[in-house]
């Protein structure tokens, strides 16, 4: 894997987890962090966002993605719209072990919505 599955430098340390976190989109508030896995290659967030109707859908988000980490506002900025990251599959069980097949359906769900991960707006 790549950059995009690593946490950006410096914005985590070893000691810290973001699960729990409020997750804030390049549009406003998309979620939290339900689960979170900080192994450098194999990073990413899974966030559980709240569907109009009520149920939860949770979304791989990879940590590439994740530009700032507020820890007194408990909250962690990512640089897509929430739009974006609801475009991607669902990931059903937020605490599972996402496989290679998940992270190439992510892959293939950003860049099948016209965009390449992580957005920059040039």
């Amino acid at each position: 894997m790549s950059e995009l599955w690593t946490f950006p430098e410096g914005i985590l340390r070893s000691d810290e987890s973001v699960k729990g976190y409020t997750v804030v989109a390049t549009d406003g508030k998309l979620g939290t962090c339900a689960w979170a896995d900080y192994k450098p290659g194999e990073s990413y967030l899974v966030v559980t966002h709240r569907h109009l109707l009520g149920r939860d859908e949770h979304y791989l988000v990879p940590a590439g993605a994740v530009v700032d980490v507020d820890r007194e506002g408990e909250t962690v900025t990512i640089n897509v719209t929430g739009d974006q990251v609801r475009g991607t599959p669902p990931f059903d069980n937020p605490e599972a072990a996402y496989s290679p097949d998940m992270v190439d359906q992510f892959e293939r769900g950003m860049l099948g919505g016209g965009f390449v991960w992580p957005y920059t707006d040039v």
